[in-house]
Parts: structure tokens; sequence; C-alpha cells
């Protein structure tokens, strides 16, 4: 990559350049562990490999594993550096609930898991 920031560019380039190839990088460092209320909200936390605009950069997708459940996105908050949190709306939490979770940044799948609310 080094043939990229010779001469032509400035060094101000060159950070550009740096950034945009990096930014395919992004990796979850500490998966969700989430915890719920057991009425309407669970909230779900995880750490990013480096500094995230949680908000801009990632979502949180959500669905009951339920013939005909509907998906819901959650839109996570920064939650110091690296740092996110979601709080993720549920109607009717019931003891059999088992929800499937997607973290998504951009078209990359980050993670894939689930969560059962009467366990947490």
């Amino acid at each position: 990559m080094g043939w990229l920031c010779s001469g032509l560019l400035f060094p101000v380039s060159c950070l550009v350049l740096l950034q945009v190839a990096s930014s395919g990088n992004m990796k979850v460092l500490q998966e969700p562990t989430c915890v719920s209320d057991y009425m309407s909200i669970s909230t779900c936390e995880w750490k990013m490999n480096g500094p995230t605009n949680c908000s801009t950069e990632l979502r949180l997708l959500y669905q009951l594993v339920f013939l005909l459940s509907e998906a819901h996105t959650c839109i996570p908050e920064n939650n110091g550096g690296a740092g996110c949190v979601c709080h993720l709306l549920m109607d009717d939490v019931v003891s059999a609930d088992n929800y499937t979770l997607d973290l998504w940044a951009g078209q990359q799948l980050l993670w894939k898991g689930s969560f059962k609310p009467s366990e947490h």
C-alpha cells in the first residue's frame, strides 16, 4: 500500500486512503450479552475492536423465533469508546420466547446469536 502514498498525494490524502482501506476490519471484540426486565425491554451490550460510531455504523436485527413473527431493528447507542448498547422492545414476554440476533455493519454480518429473555 506504500505506493499509494508516494510523492503524488498529500499526507492528508494518505490518511483518508488508509482509513477507507481499514474500514472493512470492523469486528466484535466482546460478543453481545443481553438482559431482560421480563416485561417489555431487553438490553444488549457489546464491545467492538476499536472506536465505533454505533448509531451510524451498526444495526442489531432481532426476531422472535415463531411462525409469522416480524423482524425488528435496533439502532445502537455508544456506551464508551468501543462499547455499544441496544434497547430491544418486546411485547408480552413469555418463558418460551427465543429471539435471533444479527449484528450488521452495512452489508457485513458481524455476529449472529440468540437470546431467551426468561434466562437472562
